[in-house]
């Protein structure tokens, strides 16, 4: 993930592999997608909602075939940027369960623009296209960080 690079002495290593055994559960508690990855690792630090952050942002950048550096750049970019942009502030925000405040510091942006954009993809996927594409996006996200995932019956 191009991303890390950014984040310092915090390592994304740490959640798998680091000597307090920090693995998710297998356990099917979780795999109800309201169950999201800080109820089985606890609320992250800064520096780890940070990592997960960026690993939603390389996720975003590959599934929207958009630049990882336009997602993570504090300018103004375009619209279809900035909607992928929320819809990954969305995700890391319902799908991952990190504070607002904590997806405001990974996106390198403000609380209010986080909330701004996961009440606009809220009210936005009343619209079934719409919703899909994120279904399909937290879906992805699930899996990259090895939540268990439920397939909603649309068989998608």
């Amino acid at each position: 993930m191009q991303g890390l690079g950014r984040v310092g002495a915090c390592e994304f290593s740490r959640f798998v592999t680091d000597g307090e055994t920090r693995d998710l559960p297998e356990s099917d508690e979780h795999a109800d997608p309201s169950s999201p990855l800080v109820h089985a690792m606890g609320l992250p630090s800064e520096c780890e909602a940070t990592v997960l952050c960026d690993g939603v942002i390389d996720l975003m950048a590959a599934l929207f075939s958009v630049s990882g550096r336009q997602l993570r750049s504090p300018k103004r970019q375009g619209r279809a940027v900035s909607r992928v942009r929320q819809i990954g502030m969305y995700i890391a925000h319902t799908t991952l369960g990190l504070r607002m405040a904590a997806v405001a510091t990974g996106f390198g942006r403000d609380k209010s623009t986080v909330m701004y954009a996961c009440h606009l993809v809220e009210d936005m996927r009343d619209d079934i296209e719409f919703d899909r594409i994120v279904g399909r996006a937290e879906r992805v996200v699930r899996v990259a960080f090895n939540l268990h995932v439920r397939d909603g019956g649309d068989g998608q």
